[in-house]
């Protein structure tokens, strides 16, 4: 892992400039994934280390959700969340994802990550996985996105590198494979594709948690 971490209060106040597109198009992409899923109509919903998150909005409204929860270990994320998101269908928490205790949450039909469990050691992401697992109720369901290192994504990240432009020197892409092989130690794996739409290929598994 690289020693400079990703300074995530500049990228919650200043996303960057193509941000904006992207989440759409990802928002449709999950939204989509989850309806086919059986995502219960008024169903509630965790996103870890969502911040002020890109997605609450489509989710909402295409899934028809009651309840939204962001999970974020930056105290700014979570207070932007809160300014956009001020009403009691939703609440913004500021935790650590490898150190929270489930115990303390209600398990919820979906815990979702987009983007996040690249930016840990190989250990530490195994954990993160889990710990989607451990927030979902039984038979709930867990998505997580992530980039993976396709050619396209390697060709851009090292352009924006040169120029000076990259935001996330932590980042680690994943395979896809190895990102199922630990999603299924804990639930079982019911969709799984890439993304390319969005360019810097991201990965998105969807799995069921155990009743």
């Amino acid at each position: 892992m690289p020693d400079t971490a990703t300074d995530w209060t500049r990228y919650y106040e200043r996303p960057f400039v193509t941000a904006h597109l992207t989440r759409r198009i990802t928002g449709r992409v999950l939204a989509k994934m989850l309806g086919k899923a059986g995502f219960p109509e008024g169903g509630t919903v965790i996103e870890l280390g969502g911040g002020n998150s890109a997605f609450c909005d489509t989710l909402t409204q295409h899934l028809h959700v009651c309840h939204y929860t962001v999970v974020d270990s930056n105290p700014r994320g979570t207070e932007l969340f809160r300014m956009k998101h001020p009403g009691p269908e939703t609440e913004a928490l500021c935790a650590d994802i490898l150190t929270l205790d489930p115990a303390t949450f209600e398990p919820t039909d979906l815990v979702f990550s987009a983007g996040l469990v690249e930016h840990f050691s190989e250990e530490q992401t195994r954990i993160a996985i889990r710990r989607h697992f451990e927030l979902a109720r039984p038979g709930g369901l867990v998505l997580i996105t992530f980039p993976v290192p396709t050619f396209t994504y390697r060709l851009i990240r090292r352009a924006a590198e040169a120029l000076g432009l990259w935001r996330f020197p932590d980042e680690r892409p994943i395979q896809l494979e190895d990102a199922v092989r630990l999603c299924v130690e804990h639930g079982e794996v019911i969709a799984k594709r890439l993304n390319r739409a969005i360019l810097l290929t991201q990965g998105i598994v969807l799995a069921q948690v155990p009743r």
